[in-house]
């Protein structure tokens, strides 16, 4: 590779935004009439109009040159081809395999057990209490919250991830333990939240137990039945695994046909992310603009808003795949970046949103870029709601860019600011697996553009470390050498 090509495509990036910077949105649509047709971008089951980007021909091939420098034809066919894209932990990242048609043997055996088993057991249960934390938590709420019109009716669901008591207390609150099955759902076996929280509900007495996990012996040991342990693989991410056994709990929660559902659809984006050019290719396109708008604009943080109820954990699931992805400080070969790697997702559902932050999105002092998902399917409740939740998301969008002139600078917006609006075809099992493939492929876009690892996150391991240290102490035990005055203070006076 030409040493040059990244510097140089960088000092292409910026001359871009720097000549855009001052360009008022309403002055890109006039300058081209088709600009709303042509920067509307189609994958399977999602379209999405980028048109409100502050971006245009020049922007879009200078991040398009970045993506050559960095490699990213040959970075996406190294994912697609199993090779060790996670070098620090010398893994492949192969969560795309879990929903291949061609999916490895291995893979096909577990997720016909999980069907076999997910039959067997609604008959005996009336609730299920689910325990994981991180990525074996998010993605199967998620998936139960967003998908509760493909229900079983008559099961209970719990989850419980916090190692605060009161979370795993309401797990169980008012359950039959004789009818209830506890899945517990660990990569290692080891999580000592999940493990504590685990503990207690089986103590507790669930009639039925069952596990997934990369440490299938641990479970075991622990005491899960090895017919009731669902395995998955170390090459796939926790925050990648809601593809894995880690959703035995929405497998059996969810009617037949659901899951396998959801699996088809993120296949198809699966392919189209794979296939698709890069100005074609609708993840690639949203991270290159997502990087364009942090480095090159400056914008921090960006705000995701699913005008969707049921879709309201979105947000804090993407909050994990972006940030404990792409949160480094460092490429591949642990040279300090000269850039970030990824900024500030936060959000939740609209139209509560428009009555909190939304102030700030329209009259605060920075410009916080805006992603708006809507459904375009059926709706549930009173058919007269679709329609005022879509007026409300397009008149957020438009609002945003074309602003308002008031005498009163109290009622005066700036406008001219960013948002994407993006649509699926319906809140269905395929839909749903193509909007989070999408995002998974955003997110590995990312990184490859900015040079890291996301499939590491080495991050979340210090705090742990120092939280086993001190946890002896604050049971009653010698306090630690060495600690600072204020840690040493508290220690004694959170003590027992």
């Amino acid at each position: 590779m030409n040493a040059s090509a990244i510097p140089n495509a960088w000092s292409r990036i910026e001359a871009e935004a720097k000549r855009l910077r001052t360009t008022p949105l309403l002055a890109l649509f006039a300058a081209d009439p088709r600009r709303a047709e042509t920067l509307t971008l189609a994958a399977p089951h999602l379209i999405a109009d980028l048109s409100k980007q502050r971006i245009d021909a020049g922007a879009l091939g200078a991040l398009n040159a970045l993506a050559q420098a960095r490699a990213f034809e040959s970075w996406r066919a190294k994912l697609f081809a199993g090779d060790r894209v996670n070098m620090t932990e010398g893994r492949a990242a192969m969560h795309w395999a879990l929903r291949a048609a061609d999916a490895p043997a291995d893979v096909l055996e577990v997720r016909a057990r999980m069907t076999a088993f997910a039959r067997d057991i609604r008959s005996r249960i009336d609730a299920i209490v689910h325990l994981g934390i991180g990525g074996s938590d998010l993605g199967p709420r998620l998936l139960l919250d967003a998908l509760k019109p493909h229900r079983v009716p008559g099961i209970d669901v719990r989850f419980a991830a916090n190692v605060d008591g009161a979370d795993v207390a309401d797990a169980i609150e008012g359950l039959n333990p004789k009818r209830t099955l506890l899945i517990v759902a660990s990569k290692t076996f080891t999580t000592q939240e999940t493990l504590a929280n685990a503990a207690f509900v089986r103590a507790w007495g669930p009639a039925y137990l069952a596990a997934a996990t990369a440490a299938p012996e641990r479970a075991v040991a622990w005491g899960a039945p090895a017919d009731s342990v669902f395995a998955f693989w170390d090459w796939v991410g926790g925050r990648y695994s809601l593809w894995s056994s880690v959703s035995l709990v929405c497998a059996i929660a969810l009617q037949d046909g659901a899951f396998e559902g959801l699996l088809a659809g993120a296949a198809q984006m699966d392919a189209h992310f794979r296939d698709a050019p890069f100005a074609q290719n609708l993840p690639a396109l949203s991270a290159a603009i997502q990087m364009w708008n942090r480095e090159a604009l400056g914008h921090g943080s960006y705000a995701l808003v699913p005008y969707s109820e049921r879709l309201r954990l979105l947000p804090a699931y993407m909050q994990q795949l972006e940030m404990e992805s792409n949160g480094k400080g460092v490429t591949r070969d642990g040279e300090a970046l000269a850039r970030s790697a990824c900024g500030v997702t936060w959000g939740v559902a609209g139209t509560n949103a428009q009555h909190s932050f939304f102030q700030l999105l329209h009259q605060g002092v920075e410009e916080i870029p805006l992603e708006i998902v809507v459904n375009i399917g059926a709706h549930e409740g009173p058919p007269s709601h679709r329609t005022k939740v879509f007026a409300n998301a397009l008149a957020q969008a438009r609002a945003l860019m074309v602003g308002r002139d008031a005498a009163d600078p109290h009622r005066r917006f700036s406008g001219n600011r960013a948002s994407t609006l993006m649509a699926m075809d319906a809140l269905s099992p395929p839909a749903l697996g193509a909007l989070l493939a999408f995002y998974e492929h955003r997110t590995f876009t990312q990184a490859v553009l900015a040079g890291i690892n996301p499939f590491d996150q080495f991050g979340v391991e210090l705090g742990k470390e120092m939280a086993n240290q001190l946890l002896p102490a604050l049971e009653g035990g010698q306090t630690p050498e060495g600690l600072d005055a204020s840690t040493a203070a508290w220690v004694k006076r959170l003590r027992g």
